[in-house]
């Protein structure tokens, strides 16, 4: 499931467009009319995140790749809030969350205190499924990555904005 994860810091109204489309529709408005929105005119609300986000998310959680399958607020940095797009099934090409202003001003204030050793401590927990190979070099690519979001969600929790998390597949 590793693919290329971003992130982006959005007001309500967005959120509410995205879910007001057909499911199948999301994915393209992402990537057709957010992305070029955002990475053009807001570049401060967008964090990209490459293929670290997979290892990001497993770090901060219990090892797995899974949309339950850690404790708030620091489980909910990648795949945690609402999920717009995403089954497992029929839906399954693209991921779409969104994460609320409260959630994202909680889960600021646990990544600011985040050390790296505590990072590391997630990252050998990392199971047998991920698609990478895991060792020092993906441990440090991935808390680079997770380093560069810190301020994004900094400036979304001070601007009360969502955040949404995407990747493709």
């Amino acid at each position: 499931m590793s693919c290329l994860g971003v992130l982006f810091a959005v007001p309500e109204d967005v959120v509410g467009h995205i879910k007001a489309l057909p499911m199948e529709e999301r994915p393209e408005y992402i990537s057709l009319s957010l992305e070029e929105l955002y990475f053009e005119d807001y570049p401060e609300r967008t964090a990209e995140l490459d293929k670290a986000w997979d290892a990001i998310h497993r770090s901060l959680t219990d090892g797995t790749l899974s949309f339950d399958c850690g404790e708030y607020p620091l489980g909910g940095v990648i795949l945690g809030g609402e999920i717009l797009y995403y089954d497992g099934a029929e839906y399954d090409d693209y991921i779409i969350t969104a994460k609320s202003p409260e959630e994202v001003k909680n889960i600021y204030t646990q990544l600011a205190g985040l050390t790296k050793k505590q990072f590391r401590e997630g990252y050998d927990k990392i199971d047998e499924t991920y698609p990478d190979e895991r060792g020092d070099e993906d441990f440090e690519y991935s808390w680079e990555y997770l380093q560069d979001a810190v301020p994004f969600f900094r400036l979304a929790a001070e601007k009360g904005l969502w955040v949404l998390f995407t990747a493709d597949q």
